[in-house]
């Protein structure tokens, strides 16, 4: 079926994956197996917690065990588009995209503190919201906090706006960090203690284990001709699973994204580069998961005992007002797709050309 055949003009067409008119989701599977050919599989967990495991409601899948966490998970599709991890720093197919990074010092002493695309409190790190920096072009340096409360109306201290405004904080994030409208975001710190400035992810994600088994492996430490200890030797369990089926689930909300403001309306009417932000998020969101993928086709380390790749093709299903479409994900073709240029998708999309990124001093 050819969807812009079926159903118009499509929302998208982003290296070679088209999301059809009228979607409203795009739910993308890959089934994973161990890299290293050993069954043994180290999920997520906590020491004296162990991992997640609970029956399969239907009775068909037996135990399912949590691998990887929709938490865990938002951490590694961001981290999948850094230059440098530790950071921050986005990749240069992003260049232009605007994010902010705070420092402290000048010049030659300035020292790195924390980016809102690493900053897994975003607005809300008092990193970033006690920050200054230049944000209206004017010469007048206003902390981030400060720039939010002038930007929606909201009282000096951060307690009360109009609620008509809070649309507002969509395009007001678009502006300042489009990853944030992917990944979610709540503002609220010691300034701004206004309830209801946040937006649910887009773009969640887990990886799952179905038909599992617990297998409890041993593990030893002890001290011995190293130091003067009184530790002696511990012997303990270390929690492992095998499971009969491993996948990773990502599920884009596109009818979300597609509801948020992200440009000034006019006259009535959607903002001039509605449209172009819209499809500027939805690409991103699939490119996420395209170069998350790419990394599973050879092997993902997520912990010692947890090396997993992919297990034949990634398969995805779009649906909305239509019959669902679905088919092969291209995440090869996605992965290696950019979006600067000047006919890029950044730059259709008009962001302000001095936040890429937007450095605040702190």
């Amino acid at each position: 079926m050819n969807p812009e055949t079926e159903t118009g003009n499509p929302l998208l067409n982003f290296g070679g994956f088209v999301v059809p008119s009228g979607c409203r989701r795009v739910f993308i599977t890959a089934e994973l197996e161990p890299s290293n050919s050993d069954p043994r599989i180290q999920p997520t967990g906590f020491p004296d917690i162990g991992p997640v495991l609970y029956p399969d409601p239907s009775g068909r899948d037996g135990l399912i065990c949590l691998i990887e966490s929709e938490a865990s998970m938002a951490n590694r599709l961001e981290e999948v588009c850094f230059s440098n991890k530790y950071e921050g720093t986005l990749k240069e197919t992003f260049r232009g995209i605007p994010y902010l990074r705070a420092e402290s010092g000048k010049g030659n002493n300035s020292a790195f503190k924390t980016s809102s695309t690493l900053d897994g409190h975003r607005f809300a790190s008092d990193f970033l919201a006690k920050g200054k920096a230049a944000f209206g072009g004017d010469g007048e340096n206003k902390t981030l906090a400060e720039y939010i409360k002038a930007q929606l109306g909201m009282s000096d201290n951060g307690k009360t706006m109009p609620v008509a405004r809070i649309p507002e904080v969509f395009q007001l994030a678009m502006e300042i960090d489009p990853m944030s409208l992917i990944h979610g975001f709540q503002i609220s710190n010691e300034q701004i203690s206004f309830v209801g400035l946040r937006l649910a992810r887009s773009l969640t994600a887990s990886i799952i284990g179905t038909n599992c088994e617990r297998v409890a492996v041993p593990g030893v430490k002890f001290n011995i001709g190293q130091v003067e200890s009184e530790s002696g030797q511990a012997i303990f369990q270390k929690q492992r699973i095998t499971a009969a089926k491993i996948e990773a689930r990502f599920s884009v909300d596109v009818s979300l994204l597609e509801s948020l403001r992200l440009d000034t309306p006019q006259d009535g009417n959607a903002g001039q580069y509605q449209e172009a932000r819209f499809k500027l998020l939805l690409a991103l969101a699939l490119w996420k998961v395209a170069a998350f993928m790419d990394l599973l086709s050879i092997e993902l380390s997520l912990r010692t005992d947890c090396k997993l790749r992919l297990k034949g093709s990634p398969q995805y299903k779009a649906e909305g007002r239509h019959n669902p479409l679905s088919g092969e994900f291209p995440y090869s073709s996605i992965a290696v797709t950019t979006f600067v240029g000047d006919d890029g998708l950044i730059d259709q999309a008009h962001l302000p050309a001095d936040r890429a990124p937007l450095v605040l001093a702190f």
